[in-house]
């Protein structure tokens, strides 16, 4: 293991170099190493730490949290990996990121009790009860599967590892039971949540016709891992076709949760997460673009800021601006939505037509009709 760049951090950039020091040991695999340096964090604190005592004992606790077999298991020389090659068969992320994360209230609800479970695990042993061991995600592309399942390892303070099904069923075809044998087998030997992404490639209908004699084996080996599956470990499967799924598999899994599109207050609270950092976002804008994007999935508002941003940055132009501007751009064929932005320009921001125009790009009579038919609309067909 790489020595440390000194055997003290009581130096003006101290905090910087531990900070780098256990980033660069911890990704290389050396648990060892890592808990060198946070010891030697602990004896010389880096300047910047308000509170010593609270510092050294959290430092203490996230030692005492880490275990041999937990090193060994997340080095990459663990990880199951395809039989004639060397390339790893998941992904596995120790620390999984998933701030931001927006859902129904109801989907919430249950998500924080899977963690309350494992919180309170010795009381539902005691009185004969299990944990909630597998979970079944569907929806559409883009509302949050695969963020829940990092929402859960961080929750939980497990690694996430993560397969997805649809690329090794169509790599590794003639062993794909085999290899998501092993990926099971791994995730079961130690703490962690299991994300099987796109469920619905192996665990499909096995009636259906079409698809070779392998893939229905794979299925029966899936069903009999749910059974078996030990409630040290929680597996996430994540489909966006539930409907391919063989009956019995859904049957397997203890609760069954559906993600949908983001309503009006849940975008708004994406957006308002997204633009936290930009400053004195207006609060106008954010209402205008989320009454403007019902139909837009978490992902897909995330997307539509991220470009906004670059561009407002790159044009020193408002990002406010830019979001409108990116709006129309959605929608760029004459229409009831377009001119429903235009009179939301318009009676929210208190533009003219020419403002309303040279945001959005368009002539100012495009936007003076477009204003006159969405007033309409409004008032049943009437102009007046």
């Amino acid at each position: 293991m790489p020595a440390a760049s000194s055997n003290s951090y009581h130096t003006n950039d101290g905090l910087e170099r531990a900070i780098v020091d256990l980033v660069r040991v911890g990704t290389r695999g050396h648990g060892a190493g890592v808990r060198q340096l946070a010891a030697r964090l602990m004896r010389s604190v880096p300047p910047g730490v308000h509170n010593t005592e609270s510092f050294r004992d959290a430092v203490h606790t996230a030692i005492a949290a880490g275990s041999d077999i937990t090193e060994l298991r997340y080095t990459s020389g663990a990880l199951p990996t395809e039989a004639d090659s060397a390339h790893p068969l998941v992904d596995v992320d120790v620390v999984p990121d998933a701030d931001g994360l927006v859902l129904d209230p109801a989907v919430m609800s249950q998500l924080k009790e899977v963690v309350t479970e494992r919180e309170r695990a010795e009381e539902l042993h005691s009185a004969g009860l299990g944990l909630t061991r597998s979970i079944l995600l569907s929806g559409p592309p883009g509302v949050g599967k695969t963020m829940t399942a990092r929402w859960l390892a961080r929750a939980l303070n497990l690694p996430l590892v993560s397969l997805d099904l649809s690329s090794v069923v169509s790599s590794y075809l003639g062993t794909s039971g085999r290899n998501i044998k092993s990926v099971l087998d791994y995730a079961k030997s130690g703490p962690c949540v299991l994300l099987l992404d796109e469920f619905d490639a192996i665990a499909k209908r096995r009636d259906d016709d079409a698809d070779i004699g392998e893939l229905k084996r794979i299925v029966n080996v899936v069903l009999v891992e749910l059974d078996r599956w030990p409630d040290t470990s929680l597996l996430v499967a994540a489909t966006n076709h539930p409907q391919l799924l063989d009956s019995a598999a859904e049957r397997r899994f203890d609760r069954l949760l559906s993600l949908g599109l983001p309503d009006a207050n849940q975008r708004r609270s994406v957006l308002q997460h997204l633009s936290a950092d930009a400053g004195d976002m207006d609060q106008s804008v954010l209402s205008i673009v989320t009454e403007l994007t019902d139909g837009m999935t978490n992902s897909d508002l995330a997307r539509l800021w991220l470009l906004a941003r670059r561009r407002a940055i790159l044009t020193d132009v408002p990002v406010g601006d830019v979001l409108l501007n990116e709006l129309a751009c959605h929608m760029p064929d004459p229409g009831p939505r377009r001119d429903k932005l235009f009179l939301t320009l318009r009676d929210a921001l208190e533009l003219s037509n020419r403002q309303i125009a040279s945001v959005i790009g368009v002539s100012h009579p495009t936007v003076a009709s477009g204003i006159k038919r969405a007033e309409g609309a409004r008032n049943g067909g009437r102009t007046g």
